[in-house]
This record gives structure tokens, sequence and C-alpha cells, in this order.
């Protein structure tokens, strides 16, 4: 066997040299992970017994570059085993891992003292992946529970303490952190982040995790008119904004257009996926969609064929161009997307833009 500096000088001799690797920036990182995939692979039973490496290859080819890997309960080694194999099946084929903790459960706990419980995991993960898997990423909290939720100094408290455990094992490790109120963007601004932490640490926040949910009697989507366009870009301008005078990075941890597993997507569920993929991909914000089971059956390791358009569109849109007439550009690319899928879907897409209507009438 050479020793490595026969091997180096050799390389030399040859005109081959090897570029050292520049440190890896949250904002490289960000870059990187481009559109991901929520998943439940190491949350539920389900999720647990049906993963298969492969599903990951076929993640892949779809076009998902990042994975967020919710996870639940306590570290046990079987779960941690779990975890490996999972991230091991990410880097395999070119997938990036972000582990994503669901601190919730100690919430109906009154006696549950929710900052240790939450260091204290990360202590155990942190402390099981080491300094491998450079592009794994940790994701302190998937949703803050009621406890850090109200009080912003204790969930502050919370990562400030994490953040430095963490990066005391591993100090290049890439962390995002998430702000109170279910992760909202306008609450980013009260997030205290490390000092100098922009390498390291990236903010993680929600828009429509499930979809336009209806508030006070109105959906914020409807047909896409320029107020509700308006609307969700002034939400993503916030996070802009607050990347600007923080000089950090942030992340879309999940949004989705609500229910489509089992359905045909309508002209409405089409239309506000490509705005919504097309804004945030403008805005170079990478994002994850929530969730996996809506799109890709795991107990038969395929793609289902009825969502097909829907996923693509938000992977993949089809985003008009600066200066480009408006009209029904979203409803045709939504039929002809239905149409690559099956001639129900097509029709049912169809079916529901109204005759002479436009989906994106601004």
């Amino acid at each position: 066997m050479f020793k490595p500096f026969i091997v180096t000088a050799l390389l030399i001799a040859s005109g081959w040299t090897v570029a050292a690797e520049p440190p890896l920036t949250a904002a490289h990182y960000a870059q990187q992970l481009g559109v991901g995939l929520d998943v439940d692979w190491a949350r539920t039973e389900r999720g647990i017994r049906e993963f298969d490496p492969l599903v990951v290859r076929d993640f892949r080819a779809k076009g998902i570059t990042h994975v967020r890997i919710r996870v639940a309960a306590e570290p046990t080694e079987a779960r941690l085993i779990h975890l490996r194999k999972l991230v091991e099946a990410c880097e395999h084929y070119g997938v990036i891992p972000v582990i994503a903790y669901q601190a919730d459960e100690y919430k109906n706990d009154p006696k549950a003292d929710t900052e240790k419980e939450v260091i204290n995991w990360w202590i155990a993960v942190a402390h099981y992946f080491g300094q491998q898997s450079p592009l794994l990423g940790f994701d302190l909290i998937y949703e803050p529970a009621d406890k850090l939720n109200h009080n912003v100094a204790s969930l502050n408290r919370v990562y400030e303490k994490t953040v430095k455990v963490i990066h005391d094992i591993d100090a290049n490790r890439m962390i995002f952190i998430a702000p109170r109120l279910r992760a909202a963007p306008e609450d980013l601004s009260s997030l205290k982040l490390p000092a100098h932490s922009q390498n390291y640490v990236l903010a993680e926040w929600h828009i429509f995790p499930w979809g336009p949910l209806k508030s006070n009697g109105k959906y914020p989507w409807t047909s896409g008119t320029a107020a509700e366009k308006a609307a969700i870009r002034n939400r993503i301008n916030t996070a802009l904004h607050w990347q600007q005078k923080t000089g950090h990075t942030s992340w879309v941890g999940g949004w989705g257009v609500g229910e489509s597993s089992r359905l045909t997507p309508t002209a409405s569920q089409m239309a506000f996926a490509t705005f919504m993929a097309c804004e945030l991909q403008k805005a170079k914000i990478p994002y994850a969609i929530n969730a996996d089971i809506q799109f890709y059956d795991g107990e038969e390791g395929a793609w289902r064929s009825a969502p097909e358009p829907l996923l693509q569109a938000m992977i993949a849109p089809d985003c008009e161009k600066p200066g480009a007439k408006p009209g029904h550009h979203a409803v045709k690319q939504a039929v002809r997307d239905a149409e690559h899928a099956t001639p129900a879907a097509a029709s049912t897409v169809k079916s529901a833009a109204p005759s002479g209507s436009s989906v994106n009438p601004d």
C-alpha cells in the first residue's frame, strides 16, 4: 500500500493535484438543498416498516435533492441505527438528509423539563453521528411545542445551548432553528441567533404547511387573484428582508396544497403549486414539500399517478417569464401535465377550470 507522502509525490509528478475543498457555508449548503420532501421514514411505524433504500433512488431520479426526516420519541439505540441507515441511503444516492426533531412528546407532561429533554435528545444524536456525514443537517425542533411556543426566551435559550453542544461535537454541522407560532416567517425576527453563526446556522420557517386552509371564513387562495398573490409575496419578502438584515440563510421546511394522495389535482391546486414554487425559486429559498406519503406509495415502491402533475409543478414549475402576457398559462399547463398522467386526470383538471375564466387573472 502506498504511503500518503508517496501518493502525493506521484500525483504532483504526474501533473495531477487535488484541490482542497473550501469549507461548507450555510449559503452554499442552502443552494445544494434545492427541492426536498418531508418524510416519515423514522417517525411512524408505517414509515419505518416500509422504508427501502431504493426509495431514495426514486426520489433523486424525480428531482428531489433533500429529505426532511421527521423523528419523534426517544433516541434509542434501535432508532439511531435506523437513522444511520436512512442517512447512508441518502449519501449513496446523492440526496441531502436533514433530521427534524418533533419535540412535542412532553407537552402533556407538566413535570417534563422540555428544555433539558430537547438538549439531551440532540446530544445523543450529535454524538452518534460525530463528525461523519458532513451534509447531514439538524433541524432542532420541527415545530416548537406548546411550552416553548409561548416562551420566546426559553425557546432561544434551548437553541443557544443546543447549537453550542452540537458544535462542540462537530463544529461544521449545519443546524436549522425555527421561530415560534408554527414557524411563521413573520416571527423570524424573534430568533436570537448566536453571534457570527452565519456560516452554520440557518432558519427554518413554514408557509402553508398543509395548503391554503380556510381562516376567518376566507381562503388565502381561490383563483390566484392579484391580492392573493401579493399576500403570499409579502410573506416571502418578510423572510428575504430578515435574511438581508441578519446575513443568515433560510429554508422552508414544508409547504403543500392540501390533500392530494388519492385525488387528481384541480386547476386551482395546480395554479397555487406553480405560483408558490416559482416564487420560492425566484427568491432562491430552498424548500421541502409536505409530504412524501401524498405522492409516493411506500408499500408499492412507486409514485402515485393521480398527483403526479402536482408534484412536477412543485418541483420544476413552468413559470411565467417577466413581461409575459397573463392569461390561461397555469390552466393550460395543468391540462398538459394531467394528460401525461391519465385521461381521467385531464378531464378533471379541464372541468375545474371555468369556461372563459383564468386561474391567473392578474
